[in-house]
């Protein structure tokens, strides 16, 4: 017997990341690990997801849904509050009901970015966009309903598939002599799969505990993970290093011109965030110090030039 996991935003980048690692990762920890897009589970509509919990009836949900527009959001802001705040609260009251693992991801965008160093989770929130407004609000309700449940915030989070900056700026060098990009904003450019892996391993965990089913677990589990859970907690889970957009956007492209993804080298030329004409004011300085989760944990994060790198290789 094993666990029943329930991943929601099956369709965006780090839910459908998360299932494509639940198929070789907990086979034998797994009985099942169902995913669920916006088709089945819209977190605007706090019924759909009360329904899922009660037909799925999982041990673990790993929580990949959220309003990411961040730009969208500042018109949007009932829908990106509807979804990234409220309906956490109604997932996490479903969850301590029916005594289920929660894990959520939030954003560095809680912070307003005018630090001088890597943010700790205790450091104060104050976010500068409806998005980070929005995210913020959905850990506090975490607080308030309280259970068994874990937040890893990350940054600039990019996949295989879906939108992200990465993917977007070798979409426009394939089309553009020139490109504009800000080296104002500091932060650290964080791989879903990586984020899939805490994920999944938290599940791991859960399984252990339940049902003493860990067995012999595949190589996607990093492993020193600890056997016993923390609950209520929040930990900083961001790529190391730290970069601009601009030096991103350079080396990203950078290698997928030698991989002949791009076949001629735009000019890229750095620009400041106050020229940009950005609906949503974002934090300057975003970077996060993930000491904790790699004390807790006993993970390293992935140096974030290799991890671009990687996702090139494989783009």
């Amino acid at each position: 017997m094993g666990i029943r996991v329930l991943v929601l935003g099956a369709h965006g980048q780090l839910g459908h990341t998360i299932g494509q690692h639940a198929k070789p990762a907990l086979m034998e920890t797994m009985d099942a690990c169902v995913s669920y897009g916006r088709d089945k589970v819209d977190l605007a509509k706090p019924d759909t997801i009360i329904n899922a919990l009660k037909d799925v009836r999982p041990d673990v949900v790993i929580n990949a849904a959220a309003y990411t527009n961040v730009e969208k959001a500042e018109t949007e802001r009932e829908l990106a509050h509807a979804v990234n705040a409220k309906a956490v609260g109604v997932l996490a009251e479903q969850c301590k009901k029916q005594g289920v693992v929660l894990v959520h991801y939030s954003t560095d965008y809680v912070f307003d970015g005018k630090a001088t160093q890597p943010y700790l989770e205790s450091d104060s929130t104050n976010p500068l966009s409806v998005y980070g407004k929005s995210k913020l609000e959905g850990e506090k309700y975490l607080r308030e309903v309280g259970g068994d449940w874990v937040v890893f915030r990350t940054s600039w989070v990019y996949g295989q598939r879906g939108g992200n900056f990465c993917r977007t700026m070798i979409k426009l060098a394939q089309e553009r002599d020139t490109l504009k990009v800000v080296d104002d904003q500091t932060g650290a450019p964080t791989p879903a799969n990586w984020l899939a892996e805490l994920g999944l391993n938290v599940a791991g965990v859960v399984a252990m505990h339940r049902y003493k089913t860990m067995g012999k677990l595949a190589p996607t589990f990093l492993p020193d993970f600890p056997s016993e859970l923390p609950s209520g907690e929040i930990f900083h889970a961001s790529a190391a290093g730290v970069t601009t957009w601009f030096d991103y956007a350079c080396l990203a492209i950078e290698h997928a011109h030698k991989q002949g993804i791009v076949q001629r080298m735009p000019t890229i030329e750095r620009a400041k965030t106050s020229d940009m004409n950005f609906a949503a004011q974002r934090p300057a300085y975003s970077v996060l110090n993930n000491k904790k989760l790699m004390d807790t944990f006993r993970v390293n994060p992935p140096e974030w030039t290799k991890g671009v790198r990687n996702f090139i290789l494989n783009f």
